[in-house]
């Protein structure tokens, strides 16, 4: 099991875009237009022309324009002496963090159990080896890590296991809304909200963010939905990245959600 391919759709200013080129997907069969904004190296972001910023893997990208990104862009935080991040990341774990040390907080964990043996664990690393002790929503949430150049812990993801599409109401957004509580309950008001995406809404290899707060140490939580082939799942992503937000309207379900002066934003901008 490996990690969704992150896609992430947050709002943007509306703004007037800049710099708009054509962007498609692996096939080829889709496009939209955006405008740069940075790469890591094996991400990049783009500001959609909705001004919604997006964030995927490069491989989601054509090939074409994978060139044009390591052609005209120099990726930042490439290098393996850059700073790594720092504060308090999950449970117990650091930004920074290194693997042996993210593992033993792990076993010790209180909040998390092993979901694998030991064989398991050698073979794939850390990542979907360990679920949510207690479900969130009826459902468990693994972990997945990302790591900076260094060594060093530079995110967690938590995500449920997949469900089908069929089934992405019904089983999610449970999930979803004990998530907002519970986050907002860490982490105060989300600087940024918005209503359960639309299973349509969503691309395979894509996360939709809803949400969004900041950590006492400056550091970014999203919650949304993704898909991954044919599976949908709800995941929470936990950042050293500061993500900028940007007012998109209120969540579905509050006082003025369906007033049309402050609707909210529609987030697929893929033609096909």
């Amino acid at each position: 099991m490996r990690p969704l391919l992150l896609l992430l759709v947050l709002a943007s200013s509306m703004a007037a875009p800049a710099a708009m080129r054509a962007w498609r997907n692996l096939e080829g069969t889709r496009s939209f237009q955006a405008e740069y904004l940075s790469s890591d190296g094996a991400r990049v972001t783009l500001k959609r022309r909705d001004g919604r910023i997006i964030t995927l893997s490069i491989r989601k990208l054509h090939t074409g324009d994978q060139a044009w990104v390591r052609s005209n862009v120099a990726p930042k935080d490439l290098a393996a002496d850059a700073p790594p991040p720092k504060g308090a990341a999950f449970d117990q774990l650091e930004f920074g963090d290194d693997r042996n040390t993210v593992e033993k907080k792990l076993k010790v964990s209180l909040l998390v159990t092993s979901a694998g043996d030991g064989i398991f664990l050698g073979r794939t690393g850390l990542n979907g080896i360990y679920k949510t002790k207690a479900t969130i929503g009826g459902l468990h949430c693994f972990l997945f890590f990302d790591w900076h150049k260094s060594g060093g812990l530079r995110e967690v993801t938590l995500q449920t296991q997949p469900v089908s599409k069929g089934q992405y109401i019904t089983s999610l957004r449970g999930n979803w809304t004990e998530l907002i509580d519970l986050l907002g309950k860490l982490h105060g008001r989300p600087v940024q909200a918005a209503g359960f995406p639309g299973v349509d809404e969503l691309q395979d290899g894509a996360i939709l963010g809803s949400h969004l707060w900041y950590t006492e140490e400056g550091h970014s939580v999203i919650l949304g939905t993704g898909q991954e082939g044919s599976g949908y799942n709800v995941v929470v992503r936990i950042t050293s990245e500061r993500i900028r937000p940007v007012p998109i309207g209120v969540p579905a379900g509050t006082p003025g959600a369906n007033d049309p002066d402050s609707p909210l934003p529609k987030p697929s901008n893929f033609q096909p």
